[in-house]
């Protein structure tokens, strides 16, 4: 019996030594994997909404010490504070933007690091108030009766509640649109509520307000633009401007025009008779024995040909079957016969026209910009090369260019 248990002992540290001898003699060499960070991509986040993903690492020694190396996270968003081979990028992001670079490092006990680069982008939460309409226009009413309502929906679509802390008429006309709600403090997700506008013209014209709508959402305010046209009894003759400054125009030629607009804003028909300038001014128009319907509108074309030096005013007067005609447009410019010298190589055509050119220099009435508009051809051979310090090259035809005041 002993021999065999000593047998048994022999055999065992036999076969114990040829195990250590396999793994190198009895000592041990353990393979570390390579330090990787394994999370290729992140995904976008929203404004004010939270914000957590998890950035995954493989290999290296523990702890770890994870840092953002370059660019920087989101506004709001942080590392969490990791010792693992995971860290945690999170918070509730209230800044949104597009395109946000960034490069996490992970470094481990020993001496080793690996680093992944990230695009995040921080979304606009979306809207969850709707309107059925943002904006609504009412047919031409007379002046002081009253529109029937046009009716706007405002929807929840979020998931939950929105507050709504006021709704407000303004704008340039507000006192000629009103209307009423059946809002009330809090919208719950999936209701809605409605807003009832209506025009009720005091003057004639076109005529705007808005609805604004006050409430937590990103989207806040939510306006609705209104608008709407009033109208006369009867013709209407409304002008788009009482009176018509012209530049400093040289005495004897005449300015480019200025133009005025006549809208019949009314519910009958607008016939004008007759248009007139008195004396240094005169008009072209397409109104004259014209019959404007409501809403229809023609235009005067005035110019200033001052007859001598100083300031000089006139009138334009419209004759029509409209209330307070003739309407009427003072009228006001200054002739000149002061000519002011322009430096530059300027040779043909000028702008104004009532310049005077020589092949140096030009001369124009005070207050008149001065540009070459000429573009000649040189020649019968056709256009050749014109700049601003030459003439054509062939001998012929005008310089292009451009003088200043001096």
């Amino acid at each position: 019996m002993k021999s065999a248990m000593r047998l048994t002992i022999v055999l065992s540290c036999v076969i114990s030594v040829a195990l250590l001898s396999g793994c190198g003699g009895g000592s041990s060499q353990q393979t570390i994997q390579r330090l990787t960070i394994t999370t290729a991509s992140l995904p976008n986040g929203t404004s004010e909404t939270p914000y957590s993903q998890t950035v995954q690492a493989t290999g290296g020694v523990g702890p770890f010490t994870w840092t953002v190396s370059t660019g920087a996270l989101p506004h709001n968003v942080a590392l969490s504070n990791s010792t693992t081979n995971a860290v945690t990028i999170s918070g509730t992001p209230d800044t949104a933007i597009q395109g946000q670079a960034f490069t996490v490092k992970v470094a481990d006990s020993a001496s080793h690091s690996a680093s992944q680069s990230y695009t995040v982008s921080i979304l606009l939460e979306p809207d969850t108030v709707t309107l059925s309409a943002s904006s609504q226009t009412f047919a031409p009413q007379v002046v002081g009766s009253v529109s029937g309502t046009q009716p706007d929906t405002i929807t929840n679509t979020g998931t939950s509640a929105v507050a709504i802390s006021n709704i407000l008429i303004g704008g340039t006309d507000v006192y000629d649109f009103g209307g009423n709600n059946t809002c009330l403090a809090t919208i719950a997700a999936g209701a809605n509520c409605v807003i009832n506008n209506l025009f009720a013209p005091t003057q004639s014209g076109p005529l705007s307000a808005s609805i604004t709508i006050l409430d937590n959402t990103l989207g806040s305010p939510h306006v609705i633009a209104l608008s709407g046209v009033g109208l006369t009894s009867g013709p209407n003759a409304t002008l788009s401007a009482m009176n018509l400054g012209f530049a400093t125009q040289f005495v004897g030629t005449t300015s480019p025009a200025l133009s005025i607009t006549v809208t019949n804003y009314g519910t009958a028909a607008l016939n004008i008779t007759s248009i007139a300038a008195t004396a240094n001014f005169g008009e072209t128009d397409n109104c004259q024995g014209s019959s404007l319907a409501s809403g229809a509108n023609c235009t005067i074309n005035v110019t200033f040909t001052p007859g001598g030096a100083g300031n000089l005013a006139g009138t334009l007067s419209i004759t029509d079957n409209a209330a307070g005609s003739p309407q009427t447009v003072t009228l006001s410019g200054t002739g000149t016969t002061t000519m002011h010298t322009l430096t530059g190589r300027c040779f043909g055509p000028i702008d104004p026209v009532m310049c005077s050119v020589t092949q140096d220099q030009a001369q124009c009435p005070a207050g008149q910009p001065a540009t070459s508009t000429a573009n000649e051809n040189c020649g019968p051979s056709g256009p050749d090369l014109v700049d601003t310090t030459k003439r054509c090259s062939s001998g012929f035809g005008r310089l292009q260019g451009s003088c200043e005041v001096q």
